[in-house]
């Protein structure tokens, strides 16, 4: 189904403290090496990485960290949900991936894991965003 295609990894990157914040950075390399692996795909996603040069805590650099995932993901041939929770910048690579006709895909957990739900709309998955807390940088 991705095998040899380039999948954009989408998961929460933003959360209170800089130490969280980096948890996530490393879960969204755990997704990169575990989609690779299971699904034989390219795999990429910004935030594994960006959060070392760029403060997600400072609006003009979180506006630069999401116009640069925003071009990996033009680049990129499908979107993988991965994890629980849908935060505010996933929202919007999500959308944007429906808009511009690119598969959208939840790598579900669970009872199913490494099982991948296609999501046809925005209205299935909607009840999973996160309702953005103040101190956090959605």
């Amino acid at each position: 189904m991705l095998k040899g295609k380039r999948a954009y990894i989408c998961s929460p990157l933003s959360a209170k403290t800089r130490e969280e914040r980096m948890f996530n950075m490393g879960l969204a390399k755990a997704y990169l090496d575990t989609v690779r692996e299971v699904f034989h795909c390219r795999t990429y996603a910004s935030h594994a990485y960006l959060p070392l040069m760029l403060d997600d805590t400072i609006p003009e650099e979180r506006k630069l960290a999401l116009s640069i995932g925003k071009q990996l993901l033009d680049f990129c041939d499908v979107l993988i949900i991965c994890g629980g929770r849908i935060s505010s910048g996933m929202e919007g690579e999500i959308r944007y991936a429906h808009d511009t006709g690119k598969e959208v895909y939840w790598l579900e957990g669970g009872r199913d894991p490494f099982q991948l739900r296609k999501i046809k709309n925005w209205k299935e998955i909607e009840y999973a965003v996160q309702i953005p807390e103040n101190h956090i940088s959605e």
